[in-house]
């Protein structure tokens, strides 16, 4: 639709709804009014019976009594937002007894209201009280509100919650306490709640969570407890339906190996920014419909190659910025479903051989911000790269960091030929350190029958190698020049000899 039309068919809505819209409000349709202006300074008294939501946006109105309403409305939904409300007299619904929804957040002043405010909303369903620096609930503030299904008291400013602040709240199914200041939390303050699916405790001050808090939440499925200070958790803490449970940004140091072995339901886990060191080798032992795990920008030195066994479910496993220095062979034996795999920032200099062989050709992988040690241990990578690199992330940032010749260099422009191992070693492959050798891999010679190194004495190079079994190898030595010309030299070839140190020169 054109905004000429739109504009025509709002003219053409607001004239027909002209007969009952009020001063400083808008009528988009006969049942819902919107008034949204800074003078005004009192609800709208003249608002007809037809109208069922009343939303009130940036207002200067700064008290509700039971006088704000007149008789016979029948409000089922209440928004009050951005206003100046100060105060919430004991009588200020007894009018609006139909009322469903009720919403009045983003007061400038701390907003306060009496134990009976909302006592005569019986119908009353869902209850948002955000961001109005509340600081403190009467233990019966919210008892008669018997249907109440959603309740938000998120960005205020409680300290303390009464033991029997929801218990009468038995339909309750999504609670959201998160942004306040509250350090402690008695054991039976949900006992009541048993329908409650959705928990936020997110940005407290919680230090401890009680042994059986969550214990009668049998339909919890999301748990946030994110950015709090919790240290330790027991084995009883969860309910075993939950869903989603979030612990980030906690302090965490370490976790029971069986604090999650009840979660069988369990489909998303967030323990990231915590102070994890090392992970239990069965922490995550019966967790079959886990699908992502998130355990990114902790301490983590090493993982247990058995620690993702048996998720057969996951999706997607974050592992950045930790501070990992080598991975197990078999850490990812289980993973054929993997669509994320992020190792980004960690200490890794290389990845075991067929390493990522189980993943599936789609999945993401994060491998940057590591120092690569680009040697004969970084074959396979590399190899991998070749025919992977598009499913790889910021691909261009996985660069070398030793040897220092190439030191900066990107991974995938390396020649196989450069990825050799340099390291010293003594004549004859054994003893005291020799300076000016180097010992050199021999692909696809994996029992160490063969072992060469080149020396370089008084400018000239030479190849010196050992076999320790009989053998008809042929040796291709290809040299290269700095102008790129490529020379090669195969003209020789080790006797079949049989002994414990033939030597070829």
């Amino acid at each position: 639709m054109s905004k000429q039309w739109a504009a025509l068919v709002l003219v053409l809505i607001q004239l027909h709804c002209g007969d009952f819209c009020p001063d400083l409000c808008q009528c988009f349709s006969a049942e819902k009014v919107v008034c949204s202006d800074e003078s005004l300074k009192a609800l709208p008294f003249n608002i007809s019976s037809q109208v069922r939501e009343l939303i009130v946006v940036t207002s200067g109105i700064s008290f509700l009594s039971g006088s704000s309403f007149r008789e016979n409305l029948n409000l089922t939904k209440l928004v009050v937002l951005n206003s100046l409300v100060k105060t919430i007299s004991h009588d200020a619904f007894e009018r609006l007894q139909e009322l469903e929804e009720l919403e009045i957040s983003g007061t400038y002043y701390w907003l306060s209201f009496d134990v009976q405010t909302f006592s005569s909303l019986a119908k009353l369903t869902r209850l948002l009280l955000n961001n109005n620096k509340i600081s403190a609930l009467e233990a019966g503030v919210f008892h008669s509100l018997h249907e109440l299904e959603m309740l938000q008291l998120r960005g205020n400013m409680l300290s303390y919650l009464p033991r029997h602040l929801f218990h009468r709240l038995h339909n309750l199914q999504e609670l959201d306490l998160s942004f306040n200041h509250i350090s402690s939390i008695s054991v039976d303050v949900f006992q009541n709640n048993s329908l409650l699916r959705s928990l936020s405790l997110q940005a407290n001050s919680i230090s401890q969570l009680p042994a059986g808090i969550f214990s009668h939440l049998d339909h919890l499925e999301e748990l946030n407890l994110r950015s709090n200070c919790l240290s330790n958790l027991s084995a009883e803490t969860f309910p075993s339906g939950v869903r989603k449970l979030i612990l980030k940004k906690n302090a965490l140091a370490q976790l029971p190996s069986n604090v999650f072995h009840k979660l069988h339901h369990l489909t998303y886990l967030d323990l990231s920014q915590n102070q994890l060191s090392e992970v239990p080798s069965d922490l995550f032992q019966n967790l079959i419909s886990l699908k992502k795990i998130d355990l990114s920008e902790n301490r983590i030195t090493a993982l247990p190659g058995s620690v993702f066994n048996g998720l057969f479910s996951l999706k997607a496993i974050h592992l950045q910025k930790n501070k990992l220095s080598s991975l197990e062979a078999n850490l990812l034996k289980d993973q054929h479903d993997l669509e994320q795999l992020y190792l980004s920032t960690n200490s890794l200099q290389s990845v075991p051989q067929d390493f990522f062989n189980d993943l599936d050709f789609q999945s993401v992988v994060q491998l940057h911000g590591n120092p690569w040690r680009c040697d004969c241990g970084l074959q396979y990578l590399s190899e991998w790269l070749k025919y992977n690199g598009r499913n790889v992330e910021d691909l261009t940032r996985v660069y070398c960091d030793a040897p220092e010749v190439i030191r900066g260099e990107h991974l995938v422009t390396v020649d196989k030929e450069q990825l050799v191992c340099r390291n010293t070693s003594s004549s004859g492959f054994q003893g005291s350190s020799v300076p000016n050798v180097t010992e050199i891999l021999v692909d696809g010679v994996d029992d160490g029958a063969i072992r060469c190194s080149l020396r370089d004495v008084k400018g000239v190079t030479s190849l010196h190698c050992k076999c320790t079994k009989c053998t008809s190898e042929k040796f291709h030595v290809l040299f290269e020049f700095a102008d790129k010309q490529k020379s090669v030299f195969s003209n020789c070839s080790v006797p079949e000899y049989s002994s414990n140190g033939t030597s070829f020169h």
